[in-house]
Formats: C-alpha cells, sequence, structure tokens
C-alpha cells in the first residue's frame, strides 16, 4: 500500500484533529461574543433593539451591631437606643436552660446589650433619655409610658409595680434619680433589654407562680476560676435569689409596698377603683377568685375605699399563712 495514504489514515492527528481545533475555535468565537453581548448588557446597552437595565448588585445582609449602626448616623450616638430597638424582635429567656438556646440566635445587639458590664454613667444616660424636660432629675408619668413602650411590658400590669419597687420609689408612677440611680445599682442595670429581663424574671416568679430561675454552672466559683466565657449573669440576681428562697415574704414585701405607694400623703385609705385595680394586678393571674370580688364591690357601689385592714384582709384571706 502506498506510505502517504497509509500514514494518513493511521494518523490520529490527521483531518479529524485540524476538524475539532477548528469547531473549538469557532466555540471560543461564539463565547466571546456572548460574553460581549453580557457585558453590554450590564452596561446599559441594547439588545435587539431593547434597552435592557443593568442588574442590581447583589449584597450580603449581614447585619450590623450595635456599634456599627450607632458610626453610621450622624455622630455616631444613641448606641443604648440601637440595642433597645431589637426589643421588638428579640424573645427574652425565662430560664438559665433557655438562655442557653435563645443566646444561639438572638441578634447580636441583644447579645452585646445583655453582656455589657453595668456602669453608673449608662445608668445615668438611661435615665436622661426618660427624664421630664421640665425636671431632669424625675421621670414622671409620660416618661414612664416612654419607658413601657420602650420594654415592651403593659402599663395595666404588674411589671412597673415591681420597678418602683425595686426602685423604693415614693411616689405613683414618678422615679426620681437618686431612686433610680439606687435601685439600678443594686441590680446592677444600665441598659433596657437587661431591665426587660429583670422584670419580667420577677413578674414570673412573684406574680404568675413560675418555677424560679436554676443557678447556672457558668456563674459557680469554680467556672470563674476557670475563666470561662460566660461567667457574668445579664444582672445581678442576689435579690432574686433572695425572693425565690422566700416567695411568701417577697410577695408580702410588694404587695405592703403597693398600698403605701397608692395611699395619697396623709390618707388612711386608698380609693376602691384603686384598690381593685392593684388586686387585679397582684392577685387575680395566681387567684382568679378575685375576679369575683371586685365584681361585687364594683356592682353593690357602697364601699369607696380601702383601709390597710382591709387591704391586709384581702391579702390574708388568699394567701393566709402570710404574716404582714
Amino acid at each position: 500500500m502506498p506510505p502517504k495514504r497509509k500514514r494518513a489514515d493511521a494518523d490520529p492527528r490527521g483531518a479529524p484533529a485540524r476538524s475539532t481545533r477548528s469547531s473549538t475555535r469557532t466555540g471560543k468565537n461564539a463565547a466571546a461574543s456572548e460574553v460581549s453581548a453580557g457585558a453590554s448588557v450590564v452596561k446599559g446597552s441594547s439588545v435587539d433593539g431593547v434597552d435592557v437595565a443593568p442588574p442590581q448588585k447583589k449584597t450580603r445582609n449581614t447585619g450590623l451591631n450595635a456599634t456599627s449602626r450607632a458610626k453610621a448616623t450622624k455622630g455616631g450616638a444613641n448606641t443604648t437606643n440601637v440595642n433597645d430597638d431589637k426589643l421588638t424582635s428579640t424573645r427574652f429567656a425565662l430560664n438559665d436552660d433557655e438562655a442557653g438556646e435563645t443566646n444561639k440566635v438572638a441578634p447580636k445587639a441583644f447579645q452585646e446589650a445583655t453582656t455589657e458590664p453595668y456602669t453608673p454613667q449608662r445608668a445615668q444616660v438611661l435615665f436622661d433619655s426618660f427624664a421630664d424636660e421640665d425636671d431632669r432629675d424625675v421621670i414622671g408619668p409620660g416618661g414612664l409610658v416612654n419607658l413601657c413602650e420602650k420594654v415592651k411590658i403593659p402599663l395595666e400590669g404588674a411589671q412597673p409595680l415591681i420597678l418602683a419597687w425595686q426602685l423604693k420609689c415614693s411616689e405613683m408612677g414618678k422615679y426620681t434619680r437618686e431612686e433610680w440611680l439606687h435601685g439600678m445599682g443594686l441590680l446592677e442595670i444600665s441598659s433596657l433589654p437587661v431591665l426587660a429581663l429583670a422584670l419580667r424574671e420577677l413578674d414570673d416568679l412573684l406574680i404568675c407562680d413560675k418555677q424560679a430561675l436554676a443557678r447556672s454552672a457558668s456563674t459557680s466559683s469554680q467556672a470563674k476560676k476557670r475563666g470561662g466565657a460566660n461567667t457574668r449573669e445579664p444582672y445581678n440576681r442576689t435579690r432574686y435569689r433572695e425572693y425565690a428562697s422566700d416567695r411568701k415574704a417577697a410577695f408580702a414585701d410588694l404587695y405592703q409596698f403597693c398600698f403605701t405607694l397608692a395611699k395619697p400623703p396623709q390618707a388612711r385609705n386608698i380609693d376602691i377603683e384603686t384598690a381593685t385595680a392593684l388586686w387585679s394586678v397582684l392577685l387575680v393571674p395566681r387567684y382568679p377568685i378575685i375576679k369575683e370580688l371586685n365584681t361585687f364591690l364594683t356592682e353593690k357601689g357602697t364601699y369607696k375605699g380601702a383601709n390597710k385592714d382591709i387591704w391586709n384582709m384581702v391579702g390574708a384571706s388568699i394567701i393566709w399563712h402570710v404574716t404582714y
């Protein structure tokens, strides 16, 4: 057989190989055309006579922590308010086990707000943000309403009374700077998320009679010696532990405080409307039968007020083994 024809037939780099290289070059040219067309689309040019808008650039929604958001605003101020905005989307933990689970998914701003150390300066700033304009040393009714809205607690519930009790307030609906700083100093609270957490825990313990928080292992002295990352509780729970050890005495103290707080100066009684409202808040959650008593007193109309004896009698009849 002719040698050239044999080599041509047997050579794997013959015509078929040249045909493949040709098709590859054709494919590359086609791909280049597509890339060029794509680039023109990105630049906003027209394709087939139709104007095509450039696609929106995708951005990663990473979320900003309190510090970054504060820097993004003018002057970088109101960092506390940034943390407080997270209250609307954060579920607060009611026990230490749940706190461990919540911290895994809680917003970073909330975690920072509940782990940042207490300082008197922060407590001062927090007070100033709700103080009256005409008297900067007082949080009046308007500031109290604003405070309750910020921490998402109902005004008609027991938590505002619990806050007044913790601050040892001398007047209903009014917190002085001295009362605020003293109470917050004992609780070691200087941010709204932590204040909301503390009030809910005390409400659960004393009003709703829920199970007390278990002491977290991370707060034990042994864990502190190891230098664990979570050795600090959100606030000073010393009072909470004392209340949990003797709930009846703690509730009796709160109950008596509310009578003194609601009673006008120099008066011996509180009006029956105030008394029934306080009983609804303090007693009804645990003792629904109090609703019937309130209905009777309201419909009867012959009782105009409640003195200390009546106040104590109602409390003792429900919690008969508590000594006032």
